[in-house]
């Protein structure tokens, strides 16, 4: 979440049995539109600088990596995507991929292992500062052996659910970006414009209104998609998104509120809701290298501040339903051995947070209710992306909260873009966001001094020690120990508050069949959806 984390966790695909007779819902037929309305625009498709979560819906479908990540039961596995299929070395510190034959961009190139091999350099360039330059460091090197097989070399074996995990990205044409300033690939023309691999290609695009994906006729190695087009409408204001959801303008939006569900499954029995439990976990996170912050007594001063379960009983418990529980950090509680069980959440505490906060030099001489120290007052701002009607509650609900012990947090609402700006620049005092539950689980990315999503400026070596540990040590079980280990030391530290893991209902029209969903996408295998031809609507 993230980055907009609006993610969905491992729906079975639904393909109705057809009754017996009819030939025409005995299987999948071609035609009609999918229209779904998100809350803001991704701004780029560039899948290796790309910002956010909701980002990756697009790029997945026309930018796809070597292989696709699916979530099962059991946890994470890899299905083919670019790559055909691999092989690991038998210590367990190389994996080499064949691709698919024929694959091609759409303006008639092939596709061709130097493509990945450029992708991988653009990662693993700091000038670039992807998103997964991370990732790029747990990469010796790659060795193109023809232009359909690719090796990539590992400091270590042990993990391969989180090795595979690091040659998965979306690849780029080399033969477009080659001449590219890489220090300006976020601003650079492709980003609105990407070549296309995948099922889709991007066949218009008006920035903050609407974007057009329609299958790519230029590949042949895809199954070529049963849906005409797929149209996203960029709509900022949630309760036009539930409104045209409930009369059919929209055919889906995710994210739906937990206080609507009940009357859309009474009223709007066309609207199926899919749930994903503990997919996102919300935060609120605190600048450690900000002068309010850098204390660690002060930031625990905030978390015992808050109050999560009366939050938890306001925004997400629908009669006797509930839709979200307390956490300890941004490893899922579903993950068995890599989740920290031993970490329990503070208790809701508003007098040792006042005592916390004057043993730190926070006293209100001034009697207007809010603390200061040396004549500052504690007055900070805390930036909420613009659209998210869950958050911008959320943070009116703990501004009261924090109000309560002395501390005036004020609201910045933001647009997406600007938002990720001052998040990426550690520019801000508190942010509010949220966190995706990756079952690939890298902490890393979060809490290394030098992850890309450490945004709260938290630095301690022997967390870096350990997460660094856990990526290149030989055993599963000693890389495990690690990461928990590693949650203990964040956890102590308070660099955010964590709030809860949440699950996420996404609303879409029953007319769609062979929907599927995951961590990663709602739009998971878009190219297999279909409609029934009697339902068909566009």
């Amino acid at each position: 979440m993230l980055s907009l984390l609006l993610t969905l966790a491992c729906s079975s695909p639904e393909t109705p049995t057809a009754p017996a007779g009819d030939p025409v819902a005995t299987g999948p037929v071609d035609g009609d539109t999918l229209v779904l309305a998100v809350p803001f625009d991704p701004g780029i498709l560039n899948p290796l600088v790309a910002a956010y979560a909701l980002t990756g819906w697009y790029t997945l479908a026309t930018q796809p990596g070597l292989v696709e990540r699916k979530v099962t039961p059991d946890g994470l596995t890899y299905a083919p995507k670019l790559a055909e299929s691999w092989v690991w070395a038998d210590d367990g510190r190389s994996i080499t991929y064949t691709l698919r034959e024929g694959l091609e961009w759409n303006d008639g190139t092939p596709l061709t292992a130097h493509d990945v091999a450029f992708t991988y350099e653009l990662i693993q360039d700091p000038v670039v500062a992807s998103n997964w330059h991370g990732d790029g460091k747990n990469i010796v090197r790659f060795d193109v052996v023809d232009d359909r097989t690719i090796t990539f070399h590992f400091r270590s074996g042990g993990n391969p659910v989180l090795l595979q995990g690091t040659t998965i990205r979306g690849v780029v044409p080399k033969h477009v970006l080659e001449d590219a300033d890489r220090a300006t690939l976020r601003g650079h023309d492709y980003s609105k414009a990407p070549s296309a691999s995948g099922p889709w290609h991007v066949s218009s695009w008006q920035s903050n209104e609407k974007i057009v994906l329609e299958p790519n006729g230029a590949q042949t190695v895809f199954p070529k998609p049963h849906l005409d087009r797929i149209i996203t409408r960029i709509i900022p204001e949630y309760a036009t998104r539930l409104l045209e959801l409930q009369n059919g303008t929209n055919d889906m939006v995710s994210s739906l509120e937990k206080s609507d569900l009940a009357d859309l499954a009474e009223n709007y029995p066309h609207i199926r809701q899919i749930r994903a439990e503990a997919e996102s976990m919300q935060y609120i996170g605190w600048n450690n290298k900000d002068p309010h912050f850098a204390d660690a007594s002060v930031r625990k001063a905030m978390s015992l501040a808050i109050d999560r379960q009366s939050l938890i009983d306001r925004f997400f418990k629908v009669g006797d339903e509930i839709y979200a529980q307390p956490c300890v950090g941004t490893v899922g509680p579903n993950l068995g051995a890599w989740h920290n069980d031993e970490l329990v959440p503070l208790a809701h505490d508003p007098d040792q947070s006042r005592a916390l906060l004057a043993a730190a030099g926070w006293a209100d001489a001034d009697g207007d209710g809010v603390l200061d120290n040396n004549g500052e007052p504690f007055e900070v701002t805390v930036i909420v992306q613009n659209g998210i009607l869950r958050l911008k509650n959320l943070a009116i609900a703990m501004q009261a909260q924090l109000r309560d012990v002395g501390v005036d947090l004020q609201i910045q609402l933001l647009e997406p873009n600007r938002f990720s700006q001052l998040a990426r620049e550690h520019d801000f005092e508190v942010i509010l966001w949220s966190f995706g539950n990756n079952p690939k689980v890298d902490p890393y990315i979060q809490w290394h001094s030098e992850g890309q999503y450490n945004w709260m400026g938290y630095d301690d070596p022997e967390t870096d020690a350990l997460l660094e540990g856990a990526r290149t040590v030989d055993s599963l079980e000693e890389a495990q120990r690690m990461v928990r280990e590693a949650q203990a030391r964040v956890f102590e530290a308070h660099p955010a508050t964590f709030l809860f893991w949440e699950d996420e209902i996404t609303g879409i029209h029953e007319r769609f069949q062979g929907v599927s969903m995951n961590t990663f996408t709602v739009l998971e295998d878009v190219e297999t959806w279909w409609v029934p031809a009697d339902q068909q609507k566009y």
